[in-house]
């Protein structure tokens, strides 16, 4: 196994005595490690892929850059030797297809089938891995969703194992010529082994530091002579004005667990806030929009919550006032969670029936009737809304300047302006909008 380091270039590979070699720098933040057989010698060696740039950059040994090839940009890449000859090569997925290469960008003619290009991915896919895992001389693919790991393309296989939130790879980590999965946990700096069942053994590996990315593979004799990675799992306390690198780190885990849609800019702004905050109300903690010392140990046994099951409605929008986030379902998997504010229960004087009601969100089963895009204000109020979605004809879900962690709307659902914005892109008219204040799964007696 072994380790990209984005911040300096600096690739960490860790041989099977658990001694370390460390390589000169190759690549740089946003390029996405890769380690290959490409000669066909019976040892891997590391690549890149420079998502946009389209490049893929090769290295035999530990000279220098070998080849540059040119690939598509911002695609997904996955290292596997698909037709059995010996010699890696890298795939690429792109909108939902993964299109195979076994050289310059020319696909196989065939695969497990006539002219399978571009072979589909499942909706959601998040990754991809590859190895050998019937062991017949062959790499297969598979995507990662939700966690779960599955074969592209054998729907009817059991899937290969369960890596949550960890980030996946594979290797044959026991020398019997089939591969399993592994995957690296970056908050606790893990790796930790799968056997043939899929689930998780006890041997696990701590090794380096949240950023790091990881790889697998068989690398051949090494020196062995370096200082392994620091070893620092977590980030430290950090609030609205703090930059950096371990802020840019902290809004790739939290984009990484549908809780982020800003850009990885290092400057811990109001986007990275009000993720801090929709975090926070996940798990049921104090709603605060600072990153705390234990919110590393919360991340790295962060799970996302039971929502309901229901069939026939693969997308849909679920608001659980309870938490007060917003759970977008896309081909019924969790894709975002977005903090909201619903009805404060205070009483008020409303201006339109002319007397004092109670602020009040209405619960239950209901569909998108309508859209109204940008500013929309009540002449009679004067109070605007932004991107609103009505779920009744009197409330809607929409943008608003100001949206607390705690309850304040006078009854409809208030999503941050650029949620709003986020949202017009993914929601439709007629889509399913459920309203509950607390979910609880049956359990089986």
């Amino acid at each position: 196994m072994g380790l990209f380091d984005p911040a300096d270039g600096s690739w960490y590979l860790r041989d099977t005595t658990g001694r370390t070699t460390r390589m000169a720098a190759f690549g740089r933040a946003g390029d996405i490690p890769l380690v290959g057989d490409w000669d066909g010698d019976g040892v891997d060696t590391p690549g890149l892929y420079r998502p946009e740039e389209g490049r893929l950059l090769l290295r035999y040994g530990r000279g220098p850059i070998t080849f540059v090839y040119p690939m598509m940009r911002d695609g997904l890449p996955v290292v596997a030797d698909t037709n059995g000859d010996g010699r890696d090569t890298v795939s690429l997925a792109r909108h939902g297809n993964l299109y195979v290469m076994d050289g310059l960008g020319r696909g196989p003619a065939e695969l497990d089938g006539p002219d399978p290009l571009p072979v589909p991915l499942p909706a959601g896919t998040e990754a991809l891995v590859a190895g050998d895992f019937d062991g017949d001389g062959r790499d297969e693919v598979a995507a990662v969703r939700a966690g779960m790991v599955q074969r592209v393309g054998a729907p009817g296989h059991r899937p290969l194992g369960y890596v949550g939130p960890a980030i996946a790879v594979a290797g044959d980590w026991n020398g019997d010529g089939v591969h399993t999965l592994g995957a690296y946990d970056p908050w606790r700096a893990q790796f930790r082994l799968h056997g043939a069942d899929g689930e998780g053994i006890a041997a696990t590996v701590g090794y380096g530091s949240l950023g790091m990315l990881p790889v697998a593979g068989a690398f051949g004799p090494l020196p062995g002579k370096d200082h392994p990675p620091r070893l620092r799992p977590g980030l430290p306390a950090m609030a609205a004005g703090a930059s950096g690198p371990e802020v840019a780190l902290l809004q790739q885990e939290l984009a990484r667990r549908r809780l982020y849609r800003g850009p990885i800019d290092g400057e811990f702004g109001t986007h990275t806030a009000a993720a801090v905050v929709a975090f926070h109300k996940v798990l049921g903690v104090e709603r605060t929009a600072e990153w705390g010392e234990e919110d590393s140990r919360r991340m790295a046994n962060f799970v996302f919550p039971p929502l309901p099951e229901r069939p026939g409605e693969p997308n849909r929008v679920e608001v659980d006032v309870g938490r007060q986030v917003l759970y977008l379902i896309e081909d019924d998997v969790l894709a975002e969670i977005v903090p909201v504010s619903t009805a404060s229960g205070n009483l008020y004087y409303s201006v339109r029936s002319g007397g004092v009601v109670r602020s009040v969100t209405p619960r239950g089963d209901f569909r998108l009737t309508r859209y109204s895009p940008g500013w929309s204000c009540d002449w009679v109020t004067g109070w605007c809304i932004y991107n609103a979605w009505n779920f009744t004809t009197m409330y809607a879900l929409h943008g608003y300047p100001e949206v607390p962690a705690y309850p304040a709307s006078h009854g409809c659902v208030r999503v941050p302006l650029w949620e709003a914005d986020w949202l017009a892109r993914r929601l439709f008219v007629g889509m399913p909008f459920h309203v509950w204040d607390e979910y609880r799964p049956a359990t089986r007696g």
